[in-house]
């Protein structure tokens, strides 16, 4: 029962991931930079922040009780996590979509899946288990890369190859890619704030999201430092408050309500898989928000008069992710 509520959960929480930038889409007069900035201020700040002290009744003790060589590297964690977010829109700029999106994305759903196995739980490889989960891996970067195809296909663009740019967008993305599995990575080391959270009285299904309000903060900062950066750069700190102000905050707030949920959810989840949980959980997360992505793009008319080809690359590609899902689904079972 508890395994069926895990993978139920981890897909309510894929769900959220892959819907959370939706909201951005529909604001008006923003540049990237004031989107962004309210994102990680609501976001990774203030909402995250909010849910955990409303989920946690001692929260200000738990965090008083972890070593602070374990909260460094909890923060360090988030500090490579925010660095990556800002690389990830760098690298996406200059290789494109069609180039950017696979590499990126398939190192995401690889690296996540797999280290935190090598480090905690390598003998696992040797049995069906492991081969299930590197079967799943396998199958979601080749998912990934199709349905990027398509989208090439789609806008009859190929990756963006300017001169100069091709190495370094490839080095951005190689990085982004890595830091963009650190939240997982996160979790998996934070053992031992999850045992002071369990000392403390905080449910077993609760106690693995104490590591949440810590890690993002610090990617908070990064991220919304970078965006004043870029408003002082450019003068348009007003935007903020004079541009459709009230229904563009209200929508960064949806989308920053989703996507903290989304992590929130995707630690009880974990939980409630067993040991196996954080291995498992990650590439369900991030193939399930791929697929939602999409599916989305689809019912938005982004895929309006695309060509029959790549509408069937896009349903190959889709059909490949969802069977990567239940392969990740049935290795839990060995």
């Amino acid at each position: 029962m508890n395994l069926t509520f895990g993978l139920l959960i981890v897909s309510l929480a894929g769900l959220l991931q892959g819907s959370f930038i939706l909201p951005m889409t529909y604001t008006r007069k923003w540049e990237w930079s004031h989107k962004w900035f309210a994102f990680s201020l609501l976001g990774m700040l203030i909402i995250n922040w909010i849910i955990a002290f409303f989920l946690f009744d001692n929260l200000s003790g738990i965090v008083s009780r972890i070593p602070l060589s374990l909260l460094v590297v909890v923060l360090l964690f988030g500090l490579g996590w925010g660095i990556g977010a800002i690389l990830f829109g760098k690298g996406m700029d200059l290789l494109g979509m069609a180039l950017g999106f696979p590499i990126i994305m398939g190192i995401n759903a690889t690296a996540g899946t797999i280290i935190p196995a090598l480090i905690f739980s390598p003998s696992i490889f040797v049995h069906s288990k492991g081969m299930l989960i590197i079967s799943g891996a396998i199958f979601t970067i080749i998912g990934i890369i199709v349905c990027a195809k398509a989208s090439s296909l789609k806008d009859k663009i190929a990756s963006n190859e300017k001169s100069g740019s091709i190495g370094l967008g490839l080095i951005l993305a190689v990085i982004s890619g890595f830091t963009s599995c650190l939240p997982n990575l996160g979790a998996a080391f934070s053992g031992k704030i999850t045992t002071i959270a369990l000392e403390s009285g905080v449910p077993g299904i609760l106690a693995g999201n104490v590591v949440w309000s810590l890690f993002f903060t610090t990617g908070a900062f990064v991220n919304a430092g970078y965006c004043l950066y870029l408003m002082g750069k450019n003068r348009n700190f007003n935007s903020l408050v004079n541009e459709n102000r009230t229904t563009n905050w209200l929508l960064i707030g949806s989308m920053s309500l989703m996507w903290a949920g989304s992590f929130y959810f995707y630690g009880i989840g974990c939980s409630m898989l067993g040991d196996y949980g954080l291995i498992i959980g990650w590439p369900l997360l991030i193939t399930l928000s791929i697929v939602i992505g999409n599916l989305w793009g689809i019912y938005r008319g982004e895929w309006n008069g695309a060509s029959a080809l790549s509408r069937r690359m896009l349903n190959t590609g889709l059909i490949l992710l969802i069977f990567s899902i239940i392969i990740t689904a049935v290795s839990n079972i060995f």
